[in-house]
């Protein structure tokens, strides 16, 4: 089975932004806020948060362990196996084995592309 490709560029760095874009009205009305444990849900905000200062924004390793410490499970696998199904929903494995979740991709593009124009931007104004 061929995976998809990744939803965002390899080089795709958003480490340096502090704040990521989060869509109130689509999480409260999402699936995940309405049926699934607070603790999951929790889980998945910080997931999505750790994958927004991945390299490529957006992703996350696929390692268990890893994963655990980015919900905040620590190294409590017995606990984070409990809500991992849930804290992942919506993340797909793509061809580079990482996993990446639409949602988040698209906050990262859009904030890649504007980080891409500044760079762009004031490269032109040292020139001049």
């Amino acid at each position: 089975m061929t995976l998809p490709a990744p939803l965002t560029p390899p080089d795709c760095d958003l480490s340096d932004f502090a704040y990521m874009p989060l869509d109130v009205a689509r999480l409260r009305g999402s699936d995940l806020a309405s049926t699934e444990r607070p603790e999951a849900c929790w889980a998945a905000l910080m997931l999505w948060s750790a994958s927004w200062h991945e390299v490529p924004a957006a992703s996350l390793t696929d390692d268990e362990r890893v994963l655990a410490k980015a919900a905040g499970y620590g190294r409590d696998l017995k606990s984070w196996r409990k809500v991992s199904a849930a804290a992942l929903r919506g993340f797909e494995k793509a061809g580079d084995g990482r996993l990446y979740h639409p949602v988040v991709a698209v906050k990262a593009l859009e904030a890649w592309v504007e980080k891409l124009a500044q760079r762009m931007s004031g490269g032109e104004g040292n020139a001049k």
